[in-house]
């Protein structure tokens, strides 16, 4: 995993942080003339293109090829924000942001150079948190930026510095805002990539003045989310953020005796919630998790490794493919009811891509997946957890990103 050079794996990566989509009955009817979407595709050369399309029906039949197709890109990510598709990019020519123009057609904003991002999200106010570390342990100072797509300007940026007493220093794996607090989950690295991940760790920051609060730690579970995936932290629609720590070999730790586990940080608190506990390896899955979705009020798409296999597989594995043994369940966090998903052969794990790679409207939820053979779309019911084949992915086997924007008027 560590061989590889930084800049493969900015290339190998397209992840993107999204919010599910809910049937609200006081939401304004969209007119379907001003609606599109727009998904992320990463070939096996690497070649990133953005494409439009008119219906999620489109997912569900046919083939989905976009070699040669669509808008090619440079960026290394995509994060959907304030109706906005941003394609962040850590090159020289910085990260650009794009929109359905009044024709309804994609545009892009102006570039913003944001450098070497490693974890990322959405803000309650509509605006873009990154977090920059560098990946060659030069230092131990971590940026945190704040992006308004709605000006295509940074309007905050500050250092802090992640070192421990140690000398080894902490790595962000994802990031979420809840009210006026940023939450940043970590694990512990040293210079040569030896990963430590004995407790759940949080850095807590003022927002939005990213002023340092404090780092809280949790002894229940292990660290929370893996290398640049940012899908170990979930902020569901009452405004709780629920952490997942998988344990687990195939997300490239080392097991300890602790299980994986689910923690809670309540709306408006700046700590873990000590009476919420979800032991995954306990609970009726007996499985490791390893990244989640929101899709909707207070449930996750979670995607987990059952315990007794866990050891035999590649170290890293949810992250390279060399594992197609994974499974899938659907979540729901405040009642700890589980939903495993059927219809979905065991699959790979996700390569980086994270949170937009699972899109969520009126109640089903449509991702890719890889198995042994192939890439697929398939639509997960949400309540009911069955999941229904659609297109075939060639040329590729992901798409990374999925999402709806409505264009300016």
């Amino acid at each position: 995993m560590i061989t590889r050079t930084k800049t493969l794996l900015a290339l190998f990566i397209l992840s993107a942080v999204t919010f599910s989509c809910s049937n609200d009955d006081s939401a304004p009817v969209e007119d379907p003339a001003d609606v599109s979407y727009v998904l992320a595709y990463q070939t096996t050369d690497f070649d990133t293109y953005i494409w439009q399309f008119e219906s999620t029906d489109e997912l569900l039949t046919g083939t989905i090829n976009m070699v040669g197709k669509g808008i090619e890109q440079p960026a290394s990510a995509g994060v959907p924000v304030a109706n906005t598709f941003f394609a962040l990019s850590g090159e020289n020519e910085g990260s650009v942001g794009y929109f359905l123009n009044t024709d309804g057609k994609l545009a892009t904003s102006n570039h913003v150079f944001t450098g070497d991002t490693y974890a990322y999200g959405t803000t309650d106010d509509n605006k873009l948190i990154l977090v920059n570390s560098p990946w060659d342990a030069s230092s131990t100072q971590n940026e945190l930026i704040l992006y308004d797509p709605a000006t295509t300007s940074i309007t905050n940026r500050v250092f802090d510095d992640f070192v421990l007493p140690n000398g080894h220093f902490l790595w962000p794996t994802s990031v979420n805002v809840s009210g006026n607090r940023v939450f940043v989950s970590t694990f512990e690295r040293d210079a040569n990539w030896k990963l430590y991940q004995e407790n759940a760790v949080v850095k807590v920051y003022e927002y939005p003045s990213l002023k340092y609060v404090k780092t809280i730690t949790d002894t229940r579970t292990t660290a929370i989310g893996q290398y640049y995936t940012n899908t170990g932290m979930v902020q569901t629609e009452s405004g709780d953020i629920y952490t997942f720590s998988s344990n687990s070999r195939t997300a490239g730790y080392t097991a300890t005796a602790s299980h994986s586990g689910v923690l809670r940080i309540k709306k408006g608190q700046s700590e873990f919630d000590s009476t919420y506990f979800l032991d995954m390896e306990a609970s009726s899955l007996k499985g490791k998790v390893v990244s989640a979705y929101p899709v909707g009020g207070e449930k996750v798409l979670i995607n987990y490794i059952p315990s007794d296999i866990d050891a035999a597989q590649g170290n890293w594995s949810f992250l390279n493919y060399g594992t197609f043994k994974f499974k899938s369940a659907i979540v729901d966090l405040n009642s700890k009811a589980i939903t495993a998903v059927t219809g979905l052969p065991d699959h790979a794990g996700d390569n980086y891509y994270g949170f937009g790679s699972a899109f969520t409207e009126n109640g089903k939820t449509y991702k890719s997946f890889v198995t042994n053979d192939e890439g697929r779309v398939y639509q997960i019911d949400v309540n009911s957890g069955v999941a229904v084949k659609g297109a075939l992915i060639t040329g590729g086997v992901n798409l990374p990103a999925i999402t709806k924007l409505t264009k300016k008027k």
